[in-house]
């Protein structure tokens, strides 16, 4: 029987749209096209924790620490507290290991985390050089530079001390010692906070550069020292935790979840509050001020 016009160009919309389902279905099964196949190859490989992992099958998570006291002590033996390490605590109670802390320098604690002598390390700045050669997990806090200063001295702002064009004593390798070089300010760089103020007491340095956790617990202790706050700010940076360059993104994910969680219940806050730790408007008598 012969087609009439509607005929053939009712078969042919048929044989277009059969056509079409044929091609989707396969292309699907060869994933050629980014399709069935390569979606799912890419949400099993989502799903793989390998640095958790690792970390589990060690027992321990090792976390690489430098003196930055209150928020980070390092103690003689070489063991290291405080309330920045909550985080990380943390993380280690919910995968189910103990936590191990490794004592470093501010100048060797990145290639400390590069040679795998930590799964992570705490309290470290966000920075785009360190960035380079690592990751940050989400922030756990963030601070201003502020200087210390013999409180006998004559200085009480922080552009009188830049001014002044005399050694202003700082970490080598911190966020603080690379703030400094690009202020142009004359450095005297050492290897803790603690040389830093001897350096000041000694009279090779008119002022200690430090994060203002630090400032506040060395001015605690030494009622010599007060704290001059730079009206602007020369520094503001916010602190994470480093991790290999290679850290897998569910890894990744984990491990922020602790952190954020650990700030957003207020943990970090009150161990920071209770560790002695003052917010620039609540310095009070340390500050000194013009």
């Amino acid at each position: 029987m012969a087609l009439t016009k509607q005929s053939r160009y009712t078969f042919y919309v048929i044989g277009v749209l059969v056509l079409a389902w044929l091609a989707g279905y396969f292309g699907g099964k060869t994933g050629s096209d980014g399709g069935s196949t390569q979606t799912v190859a890419s949400s099993g490989d989502s799903s793989k924790a390998a640095w958790v992992d690792k970390v589990k099958k060690a027992g321990v998570l090792r976390v690489g620490c430098a003196d930055a006291p209150p928020t980070v002590t390092v103690k003689a033996d070489g063991t290291c507290t405080g309330p920045d390490l909550i985080p990380l605590q943390n993380f280690a109670d919910g995968i189910g290991v103990k936590i191990k802390t490794v004592a470093t320098t501010w100048q060797n604690i990145v290639a400390g985390l590069q040679a795998d002598k930590y799964d992570v390390a705490a309290d470290l700045d966000q920075t785009v050089e360190r960035s380079l050669a690592i990751r940050f997990t989400n922030g756990s806090w963030s601070y201003p530079g502020v200087f210390l200063v013999e409180r006998d001295s004559d200085y009480t702002t922080g552009q009188q001390i830049l001014d002044a064009k005399k050694p202003i004593a700082t970490t080598q390798g911190s966020a603080l010692d690379a703030a400094l070089q690009q202020a142009k300010a004359e450095e005297l760089r050492v290897d803790t906070n603690q040389n830093a103020a001897a350096a000041v007491k000694a009279g090779k340095a008119i002022s200690v550069f430090a994060d203002l956790g630090t400032a506040v617990d060395i001015a605690t202790k030494d009622k010599s020292f007060g704290i001059v706050v730079p009206d602007p700010a020369i520094f503001v940076h916010h602190v994470a935790y480093g991790v290999p360059a290679d850290i897998d993104a569910r890894s990744m994910d984990i491990l922020n979840v602790a952190v954020d969680n650990s700030v957003a219940s207020g943990e970090i806050a009150r161990a920071f509050a209770d560790a002695g730790y003052r917010e620039v408007d609540a310095l009070g008598s340390l500050q000194i001020k013009p």
